[in-house]
């Protein structure tokens, strides 16, 4: 069987910046592919590279794809392509397969239904917004803190005059991006090792220092996030906490598969895409939410702006764009 593959470029400004210690997005650019079977079975897939550097590098890969592509060898003719357009191929494929049935409607349009990111330049009165939605939803609330953009003595005061703030009903998951050294790392793991408010620290240190993060694990959850993308086995051999980015993996079937067979210590995470990559977070983040270990995802939903590229619905997507 052959397949059709077809390609559009989008580009995108968040609502709001979004920034860490490594990176700033206030833009998104990808490509939504479709790709159609011999008996006109349709399936979208989106290339959404996350960092800036790597676009040119993936349109030129796109541009060398055919446009006809055999189903027999597939894995074989796009395993050399990165690995955002390795996700969209085998997502679309899923599709046509019927591996994967999105629903017409997921409900993660609601406050406490998603991760809430905190804005690194105000981030208390940030925090006093949420706690006055929170009294109103009447519900728990998670909220995430990038830090690694101030000196740590600053952020350390943040951090005591965010623990005395919050109740039991806020949730608070800290992410350094890889930014802090051992040192730092071990500091944050000590004051925070028997609170109850914490989810987790995420990707402490470099992606490298594996043993500091196993260590680090020993004290206080440590979710890993980047070391997963620069060493995928990461994700087959790590007994902590996972961020994981189904566009960012090779073929998110396999994240499909682990959560559907109730694999814990697994968070979903956006990497800024549009809606047709968004059926995959909601439908992922639906079931992490049925599994052994149920938390909401970090969707960012309050970063993007009112576009038709976040409908639910892809068809709709692909022929306006």
């Amino acid at each position: 069987m052959n397949l059709i593959f077809q390609k559009k470029s989008y580009s995108f400004k968040l609502s709001a910046k979004v920034k860490n210690s490594k990176a700033n997005y206030h833009t998104k650019s990808g490509w939504i592919i479709k790709l159609i079977s011999n008996d006109k079975k349709i399936g979208f897939g989106e290339v959404s590279p996350l960092f800036e550097e790597d676009l040119k590098k993936v349109a030129k890969q796109l541009n060398m794809i055919p446009e006809f592509l055999e189903v027999f060898n597939l894995s074989d003719q796009i395993n050399t392509l990165h690995p955002c357009i390795q996700s969209a191929i085998n997502s679309a494929l899923a599709e046509i397969n019927g591996e994967i049935i999105f629903k017409d409607k997921y409900f993660f349009d609601e406050i406490e239904k998603t991760a809430i990111l905190l804005n690194p330049e105000n981030v208390i009165s940030d925090l006093n917004k949420i706690k006055k939605k929170q009294s109103n939803v009447g519900k728990s609330l998670t909220i995430k803190w990038k830090v690694g953009l101030k000196k740590n003595y600053e952020e350390e005061a943040i951090l005591e005059e965010i623990l005395s703030q919050i109740d039991n009903k806020i949730k608070l998951r800290i992410d350094a991006n890889g930014s802090w050294g051992r040192k730092i790392a071990n500091r944050w793991a000590d004051i925070l090792k028997d609170n109850k408010n914490i989810d987790w620290l995420e990707q402490p240190l470099d992606v490298d220092d594996l043993d500091g993060l196993k260590y680090l694990n020993k004290k206080i959850p440590i979710a890993l996030d980047e070391s997963l993308l620069k060493f995928p086995t990461l994700t087959d051999e790590w007994k902590g906490w996972q961020i994981r980015r189904p566009s960012q993996e090779i073929n998110p079937v396999k994240l499909l598969r682990e959560l559907e067979n109730k694999k814990a210590f697994i968070s979903i995470s956006t990497s800024f895409e549009t809606g047709i990559g968004r059926r995959w977070l909601y439908h992922l983040s639906s079931l992490q939410l049925q599994g052994p270990t149920p938390k909401v995802s970090g969707l960012a939903m309050n970063k993007f702006p009112n576009s038709f590229l976040f409908l639910n619905e892809a068809k709709k997507i692909w022929d306006q764009l």
